[in-house]
């Protein structure tokens, strides 16, 4: 299947007596439309076919079908290629080969029962190529035959030992069927004996997280995070677990380390760091990151955290100025800010803009507690 080529010359050398025909216009448009095959002129290729006759005695009809199948497969007409493949098998076509073909155009068609026979039919083929078995349990498994499937991974592991696919195939299974233990077996075998892959390693990870099992997700991303030192979509990930079991120092801890090994995750970084109230690194953190707008925005949720509203204030001018003081958040934000340190006026001329229902009743209970301020400063809610 790898190689069309070899598989059509296999199929010349089995036929008989295709060699020897001789050179009519018949034969001369059957093997053109083999060279152009070869060299990938499929359209090329189907005319030649299209001018072979078919009532010609000397014709070779089981090569005629094999290459038009082989054609058709590469046109992406599956079904037309089975038609022709079945055809040539009825001419005597012998290569078992030519149910490779069938078998992965079936799977294509998602004939998932025809895969299967024709695997069936290729002989010792399927013991020499690891990858039917692969078709095979994969098409077990979309007809919801799910013994079946891990019964041929199994045959497969018997027959092909070290190959250790058929490790992640079935992990990916038995996490479907909700068999973790097992699975999380499968893909330590898989890890242990294959030099680790970052993008199957994080797969292995996250089909567990998906599966909430968050404990053998984490098993493994501790593992992952060692092998993987300097990959910050690791531990971006275990940071995720980590926050998945409301761990939050933890999860911030490991967002600080993502954070050295891509600044992109900067801000998630000092946003884990405002979560957990870590204000003083949190501001350290934001510090680092390199979008202006972004960085003004974060800070000022730390610093109406923080209650650090003097810094709010003194942020007011760059506020107007990067416009973010048209996000109605960032707008009640200093509104809140003027009022904590005593500036009324101020924060009447920011409360009076805000528009949202949301917004103005926020607006009221804070123009409520101006006015008792301004009544009875032992009222005053600062």
């Amino acid at each position: 299947m790898k190689n069309v080529l070899i598989i059509l010359l296999s199929l010349s050398l089995l036929l008989s007596g295709s060699n020897k025909a001789k050179k009519s216009d018949v034969i001369n448009h059957l093997e053109l439309a083999a060279l152009l095959l070869k060299d990938g002129h499929l359209l090329r290729a189907d005319e030649e076919l299209k001018q072979v006759k078919l009532d010609d005695e000397k014709l070779d009809l089981a090569r005629f079908y094999t290459i038009k199948g082989v054609l058709k497969t590469k046109q992406g007409l599956y079904s037309k290629a089975n038609i022709a493949f079945y055809k040539s098998i009825e001419y005597l076509q012998t290569n078992k080969s030519i149910y490779l073909y069938i078998a992965q155009n079936s799977f294509k068609l998602q004939r998932y029962n025809e895969c299967i026979n024709s695997i069936d039919k290729s002989g010792d083929l399927l013991y020499k190529k690891p990858s039917l078995f692969a078709l095979k349990a994969q098409s077990y498994f979309r007809l919801k035959k799910y013994d079946d499937a891990l019964q041929t991974l199994d045959d497969a592991l018997q027959t092909f030992k070290n190959e250790y696919s058929f490790y992640k195939q079935r992990f990916n299974y038995l996490i479907t069927l909700k068999l973790y233990q097992s699975a999380l077996e499968d893909a330590n075998v898989y890890l242990k004996n294959i030099t680790p892959n970052e993008k199957t390693t994080l797969s292995f990870i996250s089909a567990l997280r998906q599966a909430k099992q968050t404990d053998k997700a984490i098993f493994l991303a501790e593992k992952a995070n060692l092998e993987f030192p300097h990959s910050a979509k690791v531990t971006v990930l275990l940071a995720h677990l980590y926050l998945d079991k409301e761990m939050m120092r933890s999860a911030a801890e490991l967002f600080d380390e993502a954070s050295l090994k891509d600044i992109k995750y900067t801000k998630e970084a000092a946003e884990m760091m405002r979560r957990t109230k870590d204000y003083i690194r949190s501001l350290y953190k934001n510090a680092q990151m390199l979008d202006p707008k972004e960085k003004l925005k974060q800070r000022i949720a730390i610093y109406l955290e923080y209650g650090a509203y003097e810094k709010i204030v003194v942020s007011a001018k760059a506020l107007k100025r990067t416009g973010l003081i048209e996000n109605e958040n960032i707008r009640y934000a200093l509104a809140y800010a003027y009022y904590m340190v005593g500036e009324f006026a101020n924060s009447e001329e920011e409360l009076k803009k805000l528009q949202s229902s949301a917004m103005f009743t926020k607006a009221i209970e804070i123009r409520k507690n101006i006015q008792k301020c301004k009544t009875d400063i032992w009222e005053c809610q600062l």
